[in-house]
């Protein structure tokens, strides 16, 4: 996430490389599975969240780069599934690295059906199953689309996902 120093194949020399914080810079960094990140990489993704540089002294080499960018972070509850009594301990953070973030959601699943939770896997399978589905389910001109409202909202009658685009003048 910050930066690592490698040892070059062809040449044998060490060099920095830049890990997504540092190329980041002065932009957004997207970070999945971020409960499940280790204990080193948190210390130094804090350095880089509070200082906006990441210092590195390895190997001879010396640097100090910047890393001036939001953070947007998806984690998963401590314990598999969120516990409304323990509010901010379902997060798994440390409060130093809590802190540093400005905004925290909660994105509960709340009263779909499994038949709904079936419905969309299907779709998602449907459409990342192969490169040619996902390149034609943003052009299928066999989905019928319903128009709810004058205002232009829509929904789909024949299958998941079916989308109507409208422009606004």
């Amino acid at each position: 996430l910050t930066a690592a120093v490698t040892v070059d194949k062809d040449s044998n020399e060490r060099t920095l490389s830049a890990g997504a914080m540092v190329l980041g810079d002065r932009g957004v960094v997207c970070i999945d599975e971020f409960d499940k990140m280790s204990d080193m990489d948190r210390v130094a993704m804090h350095e880089a969240m509070e200082q906006g540089s990441v210092t590195i002294a390895k190997a001879g080499i010396h640097a100090s780069l910047n890393s001036r960018c939001s953070v947007l972070a998806a984690a998963n509850p401590v314990y598999g599934f969120y516990v409304p009594q323990l509010k901010a301990a379902n997060i798994g953070l440390p409060e130093s690295l809590q802190s540093r973030f400005d905004l925290i959601f909660i994105v509960l699943d709340k009263g779909q059906s499994s038949e709904h939770n079936k419905l969309i896997a299907g779709h998602v399978l449907e459409n990342h199953s192969s490169a040619e589905a996902a390149d034609q389910s943003a052009h299928r001109p066999d989905q019928e689309v319903e128009d709810d409202d004058e205002d232009g909202t829509s929904k789909p009658t024949e299958k998941f996902g079916a989308r109507k685009i409208v422009s606004v003048n």
